[in-house]
């Protein structure tokens, strides 16, 4: 090789070598792009339901939570359902000869045993008029209209048919034009958009006085499981709220706010009780136990960092592990005295974790995450019965975050108020074991045909 053939190769190795350390660049560029778009849907914040992807260098070895698999657990009885026994029973004897059609047949024996569950035949729309006559009492002169249980005092549908179209709204999660569809098919009820509409504003007026007395139940209660979760009303945004008590009343609260005056609002600047709730800043003001659960998923982003990352890690889920089964002994042989120094204990050793760790740079954020909520990590010991983690109003949110996947938003602020006030009942009889149906049906004969 010449001189000239050599210097001329080196050059292009430097040109190739500048191209390459250029594209470099921009590949560790969008790779941090990418990363800051993945944290959006995969962060500590994200709980193990919502996980999509899985690091591909993580080995059954590793102490890293992952996913879990999907399906119910190991031991679980199943759900194959009892036989219940049937109402009546019917003879099945052929009349003639499945080979030669005579008519000559004589019994044996039972050899076949089925019981079948099935129902009627979809019902049909009824029409019946009611003559509410105007009465007067002979003793105290007191006119008024008589009512009747089953007739509304205003409007041409019956409490069943209003029910039925809160059924298919909100237990089926239909959208409007698809219940006017299917109630035309399958019931013969012709009823426009606006008509189902008119009905769910109808219901959500009449459950008004429920909700405002669950108000108050909510303010009463020993403690509260609160969530909140994005929404958007005619394209804003606003947040849906959930409170959830000891006893299983649910509240869901639709405000354009996700700050501290929807807690005062609906609790009262005064708030009794305790509170249950992940590490959002507008909760700082009140008596709270904070998330166990969102503690240790942050604890556990840090496992890849650094060994200290990780020895942090085992002793967060440790102490957890000894909180927990505090917890799971019999509460009536648990005195108060011995939960209040149980408390001070698991504070002390949290303390001594926070300051083991201080010093290691890599480990602020969990360390300050952690700082953050001192006070707050035990305060269920001194409330028997309450959970430390705030899974119970992240179960208790799930319900309307389908239902915004579903609808997109909401296209009226009246309409955004009514579902408060309808998925606050439903949700309240579901979690309290009652049939939600039976329960807006009494609410409505009461408010709309008696009240």
């Amino acid at each position: 090789m010449t001189p000239d053939d050599y210097f001329k190769q080196l050059e292009i190795t430097i040109l190739r070598n500048q191209e390459l350390e250029k594209e470099n660049e921009e590949l560790k560029k969008e790779n941090e792009d990418l990363k800051k778009r993945l944290l959006y849907y995969e962060n500590p914040n994200t709980p193990p339901s919502a996980r999509q992807i899985e690091k591909a260098d993580k080995t059954p070895t590793e102490n890293i939570p992952l996913p879990k698999k999907r399906g119910a657990p190991i031991g679980h009885k199943g759900a194959t359902r009892p036989t219940k026994e049937p109402e009546n029973t019917e003879e099945v004897i052929a009349d003639y000869c499945e080979k030669c059609n005579s008519l000559n047949i004589e019994k044996l024996e039972t050899c076949e045993t089925s019981i079948i569950e099935d129902m009627p035949p979809p019902q049909k729309i009824t029409r019946k008029r009611y003559n509410r006559w105007k009465v007067k009492c002979r003793d105290c002169g007191h006119q008024f209209i008589s009512k009747h249980p089953e007739c509304p005092k205003t409007g041409v549908f019956g409490i069943y048919i209003l029910v039925y179209i809160v059924m298919l709204k909100f237990f089926l999660r239909g959208v409007i034009r698809k219940i006017q569809d299917f109630a035309l098919r399958y019931n013969d009820l012709e009823i426009s958009p606006k008509g189902i509409h008119d009905i769910l504003l109808r219901v959500g007026e009449a459950c008004k006085k429920d909700y405002e007395d669950k108000i108050q139940k909510i303010r009463r209660a020993k403690w509260r499981y609160i969530d909140e979760t994005g929404i958007k009303v005619l394209g804003i945004q606003y947040w849906l709220w959930i409170f959830r008590t000891d006893t299983n009343e649910v509240l869901v609260v639709i405000r354009k706010s996700r700050g501290k005056k929807v807690l005062e609002e609906i609790l009262g600047k005064e708030s009794e009780g305790a509170n249950s709730a992940d590490g959002w800043r507008a909760y700082n003001w009140m008596k709270l136990q904070r998330c166990w659960a969102h503690l240790l998923r942050v604890v556990d982003a840090c496992i890849d960092v650094s060994d200290n990352g990780k020895r942090l890690s085992d002793d967060i889920h440790s102490c957890f592990k000894k909180l927990r089964e505090f917890l799971d002994r019999d509460s009536s042989m648990v005195s108060m005295a011995d939960r209040m120094e149980k408390k001070d204990l698991f504070e002390k050793e949290l303390d001594g974790i926070i300051a083991k760790y201080s010093e290691f740079k890599e480990l602020k954020k969990p360390l300050t995450y952690l700082e953050n909520g001192r006070g707050c990590w035990f305060t269920c010991l001194i409330y028997p019965g309450m959970e430390p983690t705030n899974n119970l109003a992240e179960q208790a949110i799930r319900e309307h975050v389908i239902m915004r996947k579903i609808i997109g938003c909401f296209r009226s602020i009246k309409g955004a108020e009514n579902y408060q006030y309808i998925a606050s009942l439903l949700a309240t009889a579901r979690l309290q074991g009652k049939n939600g149906f039976e329960e807006l049906e009494k609410v409505l004969r009461q408010e709309l045909c008696l009240s």
